[in-house]
């Protein structure tokens, strides 16, 4: 059965992986519960319980990272409400028509447009955007390397 837990973890962490890059896959919850059943698979008596909290409590670690990342990105370029909402919006415009990547660049284009039509200048929009672009940006990297972690923390756990 240990061949079955690492195929089961492997696909988890794999497909967790892909999930970070493509928002359509909540990626972290899947690496975390590909983990758990990793564990469940191995018995948990054997793998004990320490692991699973890890991975537990690093999903919701990247969770909150993920949403926090985007908030202090735009708003230490300086983004305001309108920005914000505007990154939002781009984020998932962006994703439905411009698969996979389109978030990112949505993010940019919804906060810049948003702010604009908030008044405020070009320049400033461009800079609140460019603050949201890289907060989203780091999210996403935040998340990878979690997921990473995931892996460093449940690989030997199962052997």
């Amino acid at each position: 059965m240990t061949w079955l837990a690492y195929l089961v973890l492997a696909t988890s962490l794999g497909v967790g992986l892909v999930g970070v890059v493509v928002p359509m896959l909540p990626g972290v919850p899947l690496a975390a519960g590909g983990a758990v059943v990793a564990a469940w698979i191995r018995g948990f008596e054997t793998v004990g319980w320490t692991p699973v909290a890890w991975v537990v409590g690093l999903a919701l670690v990247a969770q909150a990272l993920d949403i926090a990342a985007t908030a202090v990105g735009a708003r230490v370029y300086g983004a305001r409400r309108a920005g914000f909402v505007g990154g939002v919006i781009g984020s998932i415009a962006g994703l439905l028509f411009f698969p996979p990547f389109g978030f990112l660049v949505g993010a940019l284009v919804g906060a810049v447009g948003f702010e604009m039509l908030a008044g405020r200048p070009f320049e400033e929009a461009l800079k609140a955007g460019v603050g949201a672009f890289a907060g989203t940006l780091g999210g996403v990297v935040a998340k990878a390397l979690i997921v990473i972690a995931m892996a460093v923390v449940m690989i030997p756990a199962l052997a």
